[in-house]
This record gives structure tokens, C-alpha cells and sequence, in this order.
């Protein structure tokens, strides 16, 4: 649904839905109900839309990664000209450790947050994965020590 504005497809209601939703996906259609003066059939109805929408992807469960023994990684990747970008975008598609991928401005063209089981695993990525993926391309790594704040929920707009 890209070019269709935030405004032309929710309202007050749905962005009240979205916040709770955002912050715990397993609320119940009673509990959002109740909070919200609705029938449980029209809360359901209604977050079918913004899941046919595309404005809700999907319900996940948050892992704590660090607690999984997760190593994060931010990998910056610059590309020496304007070949290879549409290779590299379909390959990392694929690959489980890449959890991010965004397109940036600045001295990168793209930044990966990536997570790993381990420091060897991450170093497989780093040599064999994202060489394949990106060949003339260079790699800059930042690697986590701890996380401070890492959260699924971002600021909705205001009706």
C-alpha cells in the first residue's frame, strides 16, 4: 500500500489499535474491545484491515536477544559504483542474520543490523555471506556491547 497516506486509511480508533497492538500483539479482541467502547467483532474487522492494509505486517514475539547469547552487529556497506545494488538487496532478503537492511545517506549506502549465535558465525556472514552477496562492495562493522534501549514501538501520529 506504499503512496497511500497514514491519514486516507486509519483513524483515531485504528491508531489507538495500533498503539496497544504495538506494544503487546497479544492483546484480546475482549481486552481492546472494552478499552475502546467496541464490540470484539468490530476490533477483529478492523485489525483484519490494517493487516490487509499493510500497516500491520505481522505479530511477533519480541526475543531478548542478548539473552539468547545473540552477538549484534551493525554493518555499513559501501559499494565502489551504481552495480550491484539490486543483487545485494535480493540476496540478503535471505539471509536469517540480517534483521535490518536500510538504504542511507551518508559516506555508507546501507546499513545491516545483523544478530548471530556467536563470534564465529558472525564472522562467516562477514567473509562468505556478504561478500557473495555485495563482491564490490566494503563492509564496516560495529559490533554491540550492550544495548540500551531497543523497542518495536514508535511514536504514531496524533488525530
Amino acid at each position: 500500500m506504499a503512496n497511500i497516506t497514514l491519514e486516507k486509511i486509519v483513524d483515531s480508533t485504528d491508531l489507538i489499535i495500533l498503539g496497544r497492538v504495538g506494544r503487546d500483539g497479544r492483546a484480546t479482541w475482549a481486552a481492546l474491545a472494552a478499552e475502546l467502547g467496541l464490540t470484539p467483532p468490530a476490533i477483529a474487522a478492523r485489525v483484519r484491515r490494517l493487516v490487509r492494509l499493510g500497516v500491520i505486517r505481522q505479530f511477533s514475539a519480541c526475543i531478548d536477544a542478548a539473552e539468547m547469547g545473540a552477538v549484534t552487529a551493525f554493518v555499513d556497506v559501501v559499494f565502489a559504483d551504481a552495480n550491484g545494488h539490486e543483487h545485494f538487496r535480493q540476496s540478503i532478503a535471505h539471509l536469517v542474520a540480517v534483521q535490518e537492511c536500510h538504504r542511507i545517506a551518508g559516506a555508507a549506502h546501507y546499513r545491516l543490523k545483523v544478530r548471530t549465535r556467536s563470534k564465529d558465525e558472525l564472522e562467516l556472514l562477514l567473509n562468505s555471506a556478504l561478500p557473495k552477496a555485495a563482491p564490490a562492495a566494503t563492509f564496516h562493522v560495529s559490533m554491540v556491547l550492550s544495548i540500551v534501549k531497543e523497542t518495536p514501538v514508535f511514536p504514531l501520529p496524533r488525530r
